[in-house]
């Protein structure tokens, strides 16, 4: 009893250290096995890899290898300008006679590179399309009308990525030794040990969702397009002048009359 007591004082100190030192993980490639002798239960595998579809594109491969590698992921953090880890979004306004046939021609758009329909109001939409077609959709959105606005954006999220992993699989490895004593813990342990699995299985959960929500901004890229209605102009009325009598009954005054 009083070995597994020991233990558990031991592990808790551990346990602390560790999560101190979560962002020194990312620079090392994880946590250490602790001092103790204690052998580590085996991490548990990393979120399932994104389908080559969402890997395409320009830097596909890396991206690919980067969402689910730490150790990749940690050598494209080092390349300033890799596009591994952009996040891209654009922003336009454009002026248009119909506006309904501008909403259907931009979900329209969606579709024919590979995307989908985020949402839609009564002048707006919001399209998701595959990051290697975001600069052929934005082309083809902008021949749609005027553009009055148009704001792009690329946010790298390297960094944030490759620290959150390291936090992850460190969290994989304290739930599975807290598993391991509360095997072999008595009772009193044993409450200890659940309240403190509880919580790391909370934050593995929320890092899980993070990591997941990362991935879809990265392979889809995000547009919203809102429109404007413009006005038809209309040719003022005006009296013609006709230097000759017979030239008033060609009906050049109607022509002038037809709205534009």
């Amino acid at each position: 009893m009083k070995r597994v007591h020991l233990g558990v004082s031991l592990f808790f100190s551990v346990v602390l250290a560790l999560a101190t030192s979560g962002c020194a993980g990312a620079e090392s490639g994880g946590a250490r096995a602790p001092s103790s002798g204690a052998v580590p239960a085996a991490a548990s595998p990393p979120p399932p890899p994104p389908s080559p579809d969402v890997a395409a594109g320009p830097g596909g491969g890396a991206l690919a290898l980067a969402m689910n590698d730490p150790a990749k992921a940690k050598s494209v953090s080092d390349s300033p300008h890799s596009a591994a880890m952009l996040i891209y979004t654009a922003n336009l306004s454009l002026a248009v006679f119909q506006v309904e046939s501008g909403l259907e021609a931009v979900e329209r758009v969606a579709r024919e590179v590979g995307g989908y329909l985020s949402s839609r109001q009564d002048n707006a939409i919001t399209i998701r399309v595959p990051r290697d077609r975001f600069d052929d959709t934005i082309a083809r959105i902008e021949k749609l009308g005027d553009v009055t606005h148009r704001d792009i954006k690329a946010q790298d999220v390297t960094d944030e990525f490759v620290d959150l992993q390291a936090r992850l699989k460190n969290a994989y490895s304290i739930r599975d030794r807290l598993n391991d004593l509360l095997a072999k813990a008595a009772v009193k342990e044993a409450l200890e040990i659940e309240k403190e699995l509880g919580r790391v299985t909370e934050d593995i959960e929320r890092m899980e969702g993070k990591l997941k929500l990362f991935r879809d901004q990265i392979a889809f890229s995000t547009v919203t397009v809102t429109f404007a209605p413009v006005a038809v102009e209309q040719v003022q009325d005006a009296t013609i002048l006709a230097p000759f009598p017979w030239m008033r009954g060609l009906g050049l005054q109607s022509l002038l009359n037809v709205h534009q």
